[in-house]
């Protein structure tokens, strides 16, 4: 029998991953449609919101997955941090 909430959690780092894909996809797109270096949009806050989105995600998944308090405690201190990271990224693009 499947364990659909098993999948579930599963399905939320694999989307994760794909908004963080996404969000590297899209700055190296714009750094050469602008002639900038990529290092310089992977700094901007158009790429670091949906970054924090995509490790908030995984940390959450990484949490309803984990099996003993320690490591759910960690999971749940890294998705404060990207959490944290994602407010303030999203506070400086003005929006």
């Amino acid at each position: 029998m499947i364990n659909w909430l098993n999948v579930f959690y599963n399905a939320l780092w694999i989307l994760g991953l794909a908004i963080i894909l996404a969000a590297f996809s899209y700055a190296d797109w714009r750094a050469r449609l602008g002639g900038k270096k990529l290092r310089q949009r992977l700094n901007s806050a158009l790429f670091q919101f949906p970054l924090s989105i995509g490790l908030l995600l995984v940390s959450l998944s990484l949490l309803l997955l984990a099996q003993v308090w320690w490591e759910r405690l960690i999971w749940l201190v890294f998705g404060g941090l990207f959490l944290f990271q994602g407010w303030q990224s999203r506070s400086e693009r003005g929006g």
